[in-house]
């Protein structure tokens, strides 16, 4: 999912939607701007989400629809009149409502590999709703994290919409295992071997086999730590270790025929495909003692 809001650069593009604005920009930061506006209200600006440099001094505008007594403008929570021109300085809700029409603004931002609902961007929601949310890592991803207002909540709940709320999710991509990988080993009886491990299953877990014969299967835990085996008739072969980058590990290993008879060794992987690109050596790989 990609972060989305609506983005207006500077005034220029907020004069482009009617209404004026001063020109009495200093240098700053941008700032954003929340505009609220309930059934029975028209006017500028819209309702919506504006990104605009520190200093601006907006000028805005609201009137009743016919059917409609009452109307309401909060600058944030300050009741102001129902036209004028308000400094934007910091990020700040500009709400205009009818009758007890209120409504406060929820913002969604959603980091690449998050879904669920709502879906990102603003969307207003009357005073006291119950506004139900829930997300998901999509494959590919770890470390799900849900923030509301900056604090941290679960992934899954309600929210109450007393006021403006910002929802935002993060997440981190994952060390992809699958595929073609150039594996080496070296023991501490100075025995060394060098094969093609291919990893087939998923970001999790699944199996594996090398080019002389081998299978097992493996795991990646939420960690990134990376767990497999390679199984002969007569000699078996356990690895643990970790991502340094995508397209290589490393970490220990063992090599066994009996439990008594153990030997420890260490081991490097690197992705076939990262290997081939940087020019890696085609010279004969030793046969696995088995």
């Amino acid at each position: 999912m990609k972060r989305k809001t609506t983005m207006i650069a500077g005034m220029v593009l907020l004069a482009a939607i009617v209404f004026t604005c001063g020109c009495k920009k200093t240098a700053g930061d941008t700032v954003t701007l929340t505009v609220v506006v309930s059934a029975g209200v028209s006017g500028i600006p819209e309702a919506g989400v504006y990104t605009m440099e520190s200093g601006y001094d907006l000028s805005y505008r609201f009137t009743l629809k016919q059917g409609y007594s009452k109307l309401t403008v909060l600058f944030d929570d300050a009741e102001i009149a129902a036209s004028g021109t308000i400094a934007i300085a910091d990020d700040r809700t500009l709400q205009a409502y009818a009758d007890d029409n209120i409504q406060y603004a929820l913002t969604v931002t959603l980091a690449d590999g998050v879904s669920g609902t709502p879906a990102a961007g603003t969307a207003n929601y009357a005073k006291g709703s119950l506004v139900n949310y829930s997300y998901a890592l999509e494959e590919g991803f770890s470390d799900l994290a849900v923030t509301l207002d900056g604090e941290t909540v679960a992934s899954s709940g309600t929210i109450t919409m007393s006021q403006a709320h910002a929802l935002k999710t993060s997440a981190s991509t994952r060390y992809n295992v699958q595929g073609s990988w150039l594996l080496a080993e070296t023991y501490d009886d100075d025995s060394s071997f060098s094969v093609t491990a291919v990893f087939s299953g998923n970001y999790t877990g699944g199996t594996v086999t090398d080019s002389d014969g081998g299978s097992g299967t493996y795991a990646v835990d939420a960690d990134q730590a990376v767990t497999f085996n390679l199984v002969f008739p007569d000699v078996t072969y356990e690895y643990e270790g970790d991502f340094s980058d995508d397209d290589t590990m490393s970490g220990t290993c063992e090599r066994y025929q009996t439990d008594d008879n153990v030997i420890s060794g260490t081991w490097t992987a690197t992705r076939s495909s990262a290997a081939a690109a940087a020019g890696s050596s085609s010279k004969a790989i030793p046969p696995r003692r088995r």
